[in-house]
């Protein structure tokens, strides 16, 4: 059964031993309907007193959840069971994975295709954000490589998602798509890819 309360929230599953500081960016600015959650394990357990400084002055809930486990991948496979968690409790939430594995696109394109609202970033709130360029810009100039009409599609899409998700910096931006597309087509097939997009990517 849905959790009516908290309808609509935003929730920041924070993958702390892979972006450390840096994934929490834009921490300042989230609102009281926020809630961050911050996955941490012993190799990555201190926090600057800057840090404490932008969670002291957040309007949003922050919670800690410390991954004891030793086994390799434990604190992705907890992440990624407790955003099952939130999305049972209320389907109507927003999940965003705060992480720059690509191994999470797997869980992204699991909940995606079961209609949950859920997206990868690389920061709390990015800072870099070129929502200006068109589907059909990066159609066009996917016209001059051999890729069939789904490729094509899919590549728009990739772009299209990564560049509303946005990034931190620009060049974590471009890393972000050159990742995802290696997680679709390969490493060969997205050089192709990449070398005609990245010139739209500013």
């Amino acid at each position: 059964m849905g959790d009516k309360k908290n309808k609509k929230k935003n929730y920041y599953l924070v993958d702390y031993e892979n972006v450390h500081k840096a994934g929490l960016n834009g921490i300042e600015e989230l609102h009281r309907t926020d809630t961050v959650i911050i996955f941490y394990s012993e190799n990555a357990d201190s926090l600057s007193f800057e840090l404490h400084h932008y969670l002291a002055n957040t309007k949003a809930v922050v919670k800690y959840i410390k991954v004891d486990t030793d086994g390799k991948n434990a604190l992705d496979f907890q992440l990624s069971s407790y955003i099952g968690y939130l999305i049972g409790r209320n389907e109507h939430c927003k999940c965003y994975i705060v992480s720059n594995d690509k191994g999470y696109y797997n869980v992204q394109d699991f909940w995606l295709k079961r209609d949950a609202k859920i997206k990868i970033v690389s920061c709390v709130k990015p800072q870099v954000n070129n929502k200006g360029i068109k589907k059909s810009d990066i159609l066009d100039v996917l016209q001059s490589i051999s890729l069939t009409e789904e490729e094509k599609n899919q590549t728009a899409e990739v772009v299209k998602r990564q560049l509303k998700t946005g990034a931190s910096q620009l060049s974590q931006l471009k890393v972000n798509i050159n990742n995802e597309l290696i997680h679709y087509f390969g490493t060969e097939k997205t050089k192709k890819i990449y070398a005609v997009i990245k010139p739209l990517i500013k």
